[in-house]
């Protein structure tokens, strides 16, 4: 647990060039944010899409830049853009498998509950429930275990299938620090973002600024976490 919180706070430790990136994910942030609102007000499908595909590209460009920098690299315009290409389609495609994944499964959960409602017997439905759930368990575990496969894409530099594979293997050993520092960003932000915004219902263009600042100091910190949780582990596991 000590090895995980000097991770986490190494994640956080900004420098020059994090804080470039910091201004990446900041103006990109807010830009896109107003961009998206202004996109689903007049349901402009085409829109919402480019938004999409530009955060991806830029997204791939911040965390294989950062990847960069953590392995001692300097932060250069060139190399931003290259890593904008360099992970764009492979990045895409993990995010659209994960997207289908988690549709299909949801939606066979649905059909199995509007089925298991039909049936007059309690027991035999109570049964059948528990059957699909114990069936669904064996992939949704594998799902769950393959997603941190983006982090190992943005620090081998593999394939799909590669990236998909090592997150299983990686994620068997060290799941329950990968689950700490997921969740201390998913409560960072519920904390720091979503309830103020909920409760006060904040919507002034000095809340867009301000969640945007939010919102990428956690994206920076945390995401360099999973890098450096990534490069360390496997230091660790090579070393025992």
């Amino acid at each position: 647990m000590k090895d995980l919180g000097q991770i986490i706070l190494s994640g956080f430790n900004y420098n020059r060039d994090k804080f470039l990136l910091f201004l990446v994910v900041l103006i990109s942030t807010i830009l896109m944010m107003k961009g998206l609102d202004l996109a689903l007000d007049r349901d402009q499908v085409f829109c919402i899409l480019g938004i999409f595909l530009i955060e991806n590209f830029l997204t791939c460009g911040v965390y294989g830049s950062l990847k960069k920098i953590l392995s001692g690299e300097k932060l250069t315009p060139q190399v931003f853009l290259k890593n904008c290409v360099n992970f764009f389609i492979r990045f895409l495609i993990i995010k659209i498998f994960f997207v289908i994944s988690i549709v299909f499964i949801s939606g066979i959960i649905l059909i199995l509950i509007e089925a298991a409602g039909k049936i007059p017997s309690v027991p035999a439905a109570t049964g059948i429930v528990f059957l699909w759930l114990i069936w669904l368990s064996f992939p949704m575990y594998y799902l769950i275990l393959s997603l941190f496969a983006p982090m190992v894409l943005f620090s081998e530099n593999s394939g799909i299938w590669q990236s998909i594979k090592t997150s299983i293997s990686f994620s068997r050993i060290f799941f329950s620090k990968i689950i700490i520092i997921g969740f201390l960003y998913f409560i960072s932000v519920l904390v720091f973002v979503y309830f103020p915004e909920k409760s006060y219902n904040l919507s002034s263009g000095l809340w867009y600024f301000c969640k945007g600042v939010l919102v990428s100091i956690m994206e920076i910190g945390f995401i360099s976490s999973f890098l450096l949780l990534y490069q360390k582990g496997w230091d660790n596991e090579r070393n025992v």
